[in-house]
């Protein structure tokens, strides 16, 4: 093979190479064109998102707020008595009904977000508060159930507690309690369950018990929050 012809085969192999790195960095432009506009397009999805996860969890927490400062709200006084700035409602039952259906419409709208999470709390509340146990004890357990971790859960257990000691379950609540006080992974703090267990203990009549266990949370406890109230249900040191 003569030089001349070794030289035309190089430069077709040359062209040849040239042909397909162009072809391939064409086909890499494109690819990366997709890719980047795949991630845009994502980011916006993203943001689209988050905007409208937090525009409406602003909506729920209005709608919340709204609700609450219904069931807050101070009553009229009766007739003669001094005016209450912004008392709306009458009655008690009033009140409650007015709210109820705020938290039902927070439910209803915003299912999923943080505040129909706390208006089935309230909702709760509004249940004990008629006699309605069993749809009170309900609701707290569906949210300690779906929300272990929640800022409001140990409130939540308290409220539950307290509820099972007052409509017939003291004894089954002292059993519990006095298995779970000191351990880890007790469901709140041992000075707290020290309160709900002499409260226990006050319903079945049982006095002596119920002071003993304030006493241990002024002896175990002393900067509890509750250790005042101790103090003054075991009377003077």
């Amino acid at each position: 093979m003569d030089r001349e012809h070794r030289r035309e085969l190089k430069h077709d192999r040359f062209v040849d190479e040239v042909g397909n790195l162009s072809v391939r960095a064409q086909d890499n432009q494109r690819l990366l064109m997709i890719i980047a506009g795949a991630g845009l397009a994502l980011a916006i999805l993203i943001y689209g998102i988050y905007f409208y996860r937090s525009s409406r969890e602003q909506r729920a927490q209005a709608a919340l707020s709204a609700g609450i400062e219904t069931i807050e709200s101070p009553l009229q006084p009766p007739v003669g008595g001094q005016p209450v700035p912004n008392a709306k409602f009458k009655t008690d039952a009033e009140r409650l009904s007015a709210a109820e259906k705020q938290f039902v419409d927070v439910e209803g709208k915003y299912r999923g977000s943080d505040a129909a999470d706390i208006a089935g709390l309230y909702m709760a509340r509004i249940s004990s508060s008629r006699g309605d146990v069993a749809g009170a004890k309900g609701r707290l357990q569906h949210f300690i159930d779906d929300h272990p971790k929640h800022l409001l859960v140990g409130a939540a257990r308290y409220s539950l507690y307290q509820i099972r000691v007052e409509n017939g379950e003291a004894a089954s609540v002292v059993s519990e309690l006095q298995g779970q006080i000191g351990k880890a992974d007790a469901p709140l703090p041992s000075d707290t369950m020290l309160v709900l267990l002499a409260h226990a203990y006050d319903v079945q009549g049982n006095s002596d018990k119920s002071k003993e266990t304030f006493r241990r949370i002024i002896t175990e406890f002393p900067d509890s929050p509750y250790a005042v109230e101790a103090q003054r249900r075991i009377g003077p040191a």
